[in-house]
């Protein structure tokens, strides 16, 4: 089991900090992963349906709501996913090149080699 101090004794020693913890950052790089092209595509997919549920029922009013929702979904689609971007080019950026490997497995979890 991996603590605090052991991971600061690491940095200290030089030592790759990411080969314990590559399951975990390919466990976050994954869970990023979905947020960035799972919610996305879910959101537009649902405004799809209450737009095509409104049109069936042939209601201007029914219609107009659809479309302001499917509207605001999309911007939140677009916005989460900028929002992922965003961090992970201030990561890269920001981060130091010693944690390369690091943020490879956080940014591309199916390329993580896991030793």
């Amino acid at each position: 089991m991996m603590n605090l101090f052991n991971i600061l004794e690491q940095i200290n020693e030089g030592s790759e900090l990411c080969g314990e913890l590559k399951p975990v950052l390919r466990i976050v790089g994954i869970v990023i992963w979905g947020i960035k092209v799972v919610v996305p595509i879910l959101l537009i997919v649902i405004g799809m349906l209450d737009m095509a549920k409104a049109v069936t029922e042939k209601s201007e009013d029914k219609i107009k709501a659809a479309q302001n929702t499917l509207i605001k979904r999309a911007i939140a689609a677009v916005i989460v996913f900028l929002v992922a971007t965003i961090v992970t080019v201030l990561m890269k950026v920001i981060g130091s090149n010693e944690f390369e490997d690091c943020t490879t497995c956080i940014n591309n979890p199916w390329s993580c080699s896991i030793n």
